[in-house]
């Protein structure tokens, strides 16, 4: 018995002794008192100092308040919930960051709110894997504080502004090297590629599509004008033909003229368009230039077809004894003419200044050179005509040309001196009603301009001044060249009336483009209204997806304001945008509230009368007023946040929550 009494003696003591002894201590989430805390007595004295260092650092450099804090065990829980739980209870902010770490637990969490630093997410999580992680893991808790300090503290880029000139200056000489050596590049491609255009069937549109565009435009001009003047020599070559040998038998040859005249022009209408201020597609180019070398090609071979009858024709060899006749009695009739058109060129010196007479100043002169060439050519013709030798036919041929071209082209020196006064006094005539037309133009311009707001101002602006300038330049030597001064107003009226025709149908197209965006942004206005006030009132239901639709709609209204006076086209589809957003926000919004509405009132919604929050809390819940579990099905409402579900009412403030980076886990 007394041993009995003994062991149970003992047996109380041992489990008095077993109660009473110290446990490893359990680190509930705690108020931090300082920033850097060490309950699991982890850092020397010298550490200490290191990370005191460091976070002191940081807040002097960015104002970014880093709490450490060292225990042995989190408690059981999850180490960025200890961590978020901690930082509430310390209060900390939205510039104070935490590294909280539990050294037996060996777990860690990393928490910074994005107000708190410049990095980004992915740039804090870096920091967190590749340097606080890795310390951790070697058991360098002082390194791993250190590490968060400095990965939030980075070092900021230098830059050496010498360094960035030096190299902007030889980019600079190696992009002009390069321009340079492009330039010509392209200068050589282009030729040869011109060189093999022309070896192309100008009639073919297939194949002239496989010839480069910058080609197709070079054989275009020249082609145009190589044809236009075949077009004028053959029409020469016509005229004496037809005097030859009259309408009937040249008729074949007028109608090969007449119709490479006209399918040239159009070769000449579609090269102005292309020509024009108006701009052209790549593949538009392309088509007018094909079109502009067909017709052309059209009509150069429109007189190919006849060049052989023609010259059969105008077989000279035959006829040259009688048209050298002809052409002798021309010159008689020419000198004749020459001695008059001086007499009446020094007449119109003394009524007009020199300046109105430059057109034909050296008619009269150069008409008799011409007589003199044509009247060799006639005496040489002559001479072969009366003595045929073989091999010299070509020679009596080219003497008659010769002298016919000569002779024609002195008949239209003088005919523009005996007509160059009444063109001088029909113009003078002319002048006052001009200088009124272009004034009114002038006049419109500067209303238009000072309305503001116009489509090409600047070149409106500089066609109105160059037809003051042409006003002003004829009001003061249109007495003395009236001809020169009614050239230059027509020439300036003429561009002044081009650019208001442009500004007119411009202006009231973009009326017509304002009237649209005006429209468009009163919708999406009105839209985003309805929307706004619906969820407003139903906040207590409608959940992400249609506030995130109204949020990208209100930002498409804000760009669409920012663009409606530079860029009204792109303001419209802004505004357009926000009005489909706006739409599918309330299309959105529409069915929470219906969804919530049949999850309250039917069998598994909780409601009735009984029901927490039921009966006529609905309308409250649903505005907001009272926070519930509509929408999480009884397991916390939204806005309930990370502080649990429940009723609560609602109150101006926060959601309780920011935008956080970081995390954390096991090491």
């Amino acid at each position: 018995m007394r041993f009995a009494r003994l062991l149970t003696v003992l047996l109380a003591l041992l489990t008095t002794g077993a109660l009473l002894a110290p446990s490893a201590p359990a680190e509930a989430p705690m108020r931090l008192s300082g920033y850097l805390t060490d309950d699991a007595g982890a850092l020397t004295a010298a550490q200490r100092s290191e990370v005191t260092a460091a976070i002191d650092t940081l807040y002097a450099d960015r104002k970014t308040r880093l709490w450490v804090v060292y225990v042995e065990t989190f408690n059981g829980m999850a180490a960025e919930t200890w961590a978020r739980n901690t930082m509430r209870a310390s209060d900390l902010g939205s510039y104070d960051a935490l590294l909280a770490v539990a050294t037996v637990d060996r777990a860690y969490a990393f928490l910074v709110p994005d107000s708190a630093t410049d990095l980004s997410a992915a740039e804090v999580d870096r920091v967190r894997r590749n340097d606080i992680e890795p310390a951790l893991r070697g058991n360098d808790w002082a390194g791993a504080a250190i590490a968060a300090a400095q990965g939030l503290n980075p070092a900021p880029t230098s830059i050496s502004w010498v360094g960035v000139l030096v190299t902007l200056a030889v980019l600079a000489l190696a992009v002009l090297g390069l321009m340079v050596w492009q330039r010509r590049r392209r200068r050589k491609r282009r030729e040869a590629e011109f060189a093999a255009a022309r070896r192309v069937d100008p009639t073919d549109p297939r194949a002239l599509a496989a010839v480069p565009l910058d080609a197709l435009d070079d054989l275009s001009r020249a082609m145009v004008v190589e044809v236009d003047n075949a077009v004028r020599t053959s029409a020469h070559e016509l005229e004496i033909a037809v005097e030859e040998f009259g309408e009937q038998r040249t008729e074949p040859f007028t109608r090969a003229v007449n119709n490479a005249k006209t399918t040239l022009a159009q070769a000449f209408n579609v090269r102005q368009i292309l020509d024009d201020a108006v701009p052209e597609t790549p593949a538009q180019r392309r088509d007018l230039l094909t079109r502009v070398i067909v017709a052309a090609a059209k009509a150069d071979r429109e007189l190919d077809a006849q060049r052989d009858a023609f010259a059969e024709l105008r077989n000279l060899a035959i006829t040259a004894p009688d048209r050298l006749a002809a052409m002798t009695q021309q010159v008689v009739d020419i000198t004749a003419r020459l001695e008059p058109a001086r007499q009446k060129l020094a007449q119109l010196h003394t009524e007009f200044d020199a300046a109105a007479l430059t057109s034909v100043d050296g008619n009269v002169d150069a008409a008799k050179e011409l007589v003199e060439f044509a009247d060799k050519n006639i005496s040489r013709g002559r001479e072969l005509a009366q003595r045929p030798v073989a091999g010299q036919q070509s020679e009596l041929v080219d003497c008659v040309h010769a002298a016919e071209s000569a002779l024609a082209q002195a008949r239209e020196l003088l005919d523009a001196v005996d007509s160059a006064a009444s063109d001088i006094r029909r113009a003078a005539a002319q002048l006052p009603a001009t200088i009124e037309d272009i004034q009114n133009g002038i006049r419109q311009a500067g209303e238009l301009l000072a309305d503001g707001k116009v489509p090409q101002a600047q070149k409106l602006a500089e066609a109105r001044d160059a037809a003051a300038a042409a006003v002003a330049t004829a009001q003061r030597t249109g007495a003395v060249d009236p001809l020169g001064a009614v050239t230059e107003l027509t020439k300036a009226d003429a561009e002044l009336d081009r650019l208001l025709a442009a500004v007119e149908q411009e202006k009231e197209a973009a009326e017509r483009l304002q009237r649209t965006l005006d429209e468009a942004m009163f919708t999406a206005r009105s839209r985003i209204r309805s929307v706004s006030d619906f969820i407003d009132t139903r906040r207590g239901a409608v959940g992400p997806e249609a506030r995130t639709r109204l949020a990208e709609a209100v930002r498409q209204l804000a760009a669409a304001d920012e663009k409606r006076h530079t860029d009204p086209a792109e303001a419209i589809r802004h505004a357009n945008g926000a009005a489909m957003l706006a739409s599918q926000a309330q299309t959105l919004a529409h069915n929470d509230v219906i969804n919530a509405q049949n999850r309250f009132s039917g069998p598994w919604g909780g409601g009735g009368p009984t029901a927490g929050g039921g009966g006529g809390n609905l309308g409250a819940i649903l505005g907001g007023i009272l926070i519930g579990n509509i929408l999480s099905g009884g397991r916390g409402g939204i806005g309930g946040g990370l502080g649990g579900g429940g009723f609560n009412p609602g109150s101006f403030g926060g959601s309780g929550g920011g935008g956080m980076f970081g995390g954390g886990g096991r090491f």
